[in-house]
């Protein structure tokens, strides 16, 4: 499914850095490496998984580039399974683009976004749910994230997907042997029991698909909006979630014209916040803009904090405000506490139709900790299906696995409506395969072309 030519990339991020890498892949890596690094003192063999010393020259004109370090990785005990070859020199951004000329113009070439990983998973050294969680590592948001991503590149959502079809494929090869076998002695079971079995497997795809609301949360965050009219405090409780003066804070209605984002991580939960400017009837053409923009955000958004000024009357402006916020996942916020009191929240909660409101003050803090557990509610539920630390089931964290485990269970709830049906067994072991063919996707059991090219061009180049 892949050229077995010999590819390089720079592996390490771009821009000035102390040590730069240079990841050759492939059958002629270390000939390729060879051509371009002098060793200190000539190794014979040259060792894998050791580190030598020497310059980095270029090779058509012998001139010096760097000094640095070679490490080879002989195939198969290698990321990609192929041997590979890593030259570290000085992290400059021009340096390490010289040296990777000079690598390619030896012959290597250069490497696609998630190739060397896409190789990895080819070779058999991850399988497909493995390699989308190295990405999760290197893109993880929160402490709970990077946990998921580990456990998931460890190969618990592996194990628990082939504990599933494993079931699946006993079933399906009794229901084919009594089919083609009529005359051999296979015993023989009830339409009914059969049945049963598929609604226990269904039951148990259906819980682990039900872990996506909460998964996806961990690796991807919330798109949060903070919505409200002018100088309620919505900059100063972007502040306050950020724990740093990230958004300028005054007095004066309408300092924020457009759409500020940060991403904070409130009681585990990674958070994309939008900072939106007030709603109200625009003064002016640049307050108009960030006023839509304020409006295509809060359309966007998973979640809403909706500020209100406790020390201000509720008016036209705060009315405007809840009638924007239908249909929408709302945490009122009562700001400005520590100011007086002129806001009756009972007739505020009333207006709203909406939980409780969160007193806060974003100024001093005062409520934060109750904001806190709203938010892990509103999106992790009462429960949380991952402790961080802790043992436990699968977690689904991608809409591809989720969609897969989707497509699994309505195959199978077909197959045993069919069962149930007297449906010729023949008809029944066609939806049995088609859900094979879906759980196996998750992993790269069954993979095509467009799905690999879909989970790797994600990746970075390098990687």
């Amino acid at each position: 499914m892949y050229e077995r030519d010999t590819i390089a990339a720079i592996a390490t991020p771009p821009g000035q850095g102390g040590v730069a890498i240079i990841r050759v892949s492939g059958p002629q890596a270390e000939i390729v490496a060879r051509q371009v690094f002098v060793f200190s003192h000539s190794p014979d063999p040259l060792l894998s998984h050791r580190f030598y010393f020497g310059r980095i020259i270029d090779p058509l004109t012998r001139s010096p580039l760097d000094q640095g370090l070679l490490v080879l990785m002989r195939s198969p005990q290698s990321y990609t399974g192929e041997d590979i070859v890593e030259i570290h020199c000085h992290g400059g951004s021009l340096l390490s683009r010289r040296v990777l000329t000079a690598v390619l113009a030896q012959g290597a070439r250069f490497a696609t976004p998630g190739e060397f990983t896409k190789r990895a998973f080819l070779n058999g050294r991850l399988d497909l749910s493995q390699a989308e969680a190295v990405l999760d590592l290197i893109q993880a948001k929160s402490d709970q994230g990077l946990s998921l991503a580990w456990e998931q590149l460890a190969g618990r959502l592996s194990a628990a997907c082939a504990a599933l079809r494993e079931r699946l494929l006993v079933l399906t090869a009794y229901l084919e042997a009594f089919i083609d076998f009529p005359e051999d002695d296979i015993p023989e079971r009830s339409q009914t029991e059969l049945a049963h079995e598929l609604q226990v497997l269904i039951a148990d795809v259906d819980s682990l698909c039900a872990t996506f609301s909460q998964g996806k949360v961990y690796r991807e965050g919330i798109r949060t909006a903070i919505i409200g009219k002018p100088n309620v405090g919505k900059s100063s409780l972007l502040n306050l979630l950020a724990g740093s003066e990230r958004a300028i804070v005054t007095a004066v209605p309408g300092t924020t014209r457009d759409v500020l984002e940060e991403t904070v991580v409130i009681g585990g939960v990674p958070l994309v916040v939008w900072d939106t400017a007030g709603l109200r009837h625009p003064t002016d053409e640049v307050e108009r803009i960030g006023v839509e923009r304020a409006r295509a955000g809060l359309r966007e958004a998973e979640l809403v904090l909706a500020v209100f000024d406790a020390s201000r009357p509720f008016d036209e402006e705060d009315k405007a405000v809840c009638a924007e916020l239908v249909a929408k996942s709302v945490i009122p916020v009562l700001n400005k506490i520590d100011l007086p009191l002129v806001v009756h929240p009972p007739d505020l909660e009333k207006r709203l139709r909406a939980e409780p409101l969160v007193h806060l003050s974003a100024k001093s803090g005062i409520g934060l900790e109750k904001l806190t557990e709203r938010i892990q509610q509103a999106t992790l539920g009462t429960q949380s299906v991952f402790i961080e630390g802790q043992d436990g089931g699968a977690i689904v964290s991608r809409v591809r696995h989720r969609d897969a485990l989707t497509k699994t269970v309505q195959n199978l709830r077909q197959a045993s409506t069919s069962l149930i049906e007297g449906v010729p067994p023949d008809l029944v072991a066609v939806d049995l395969h088609a859900a094979l063919d879906h759980i196996g996707e998750i992993t790269g059991h069954v993979s095509t072309e467009d799905i690999l090219d879909k989970v790797f061009r994600e990746f970075c180049i390098g990687k």
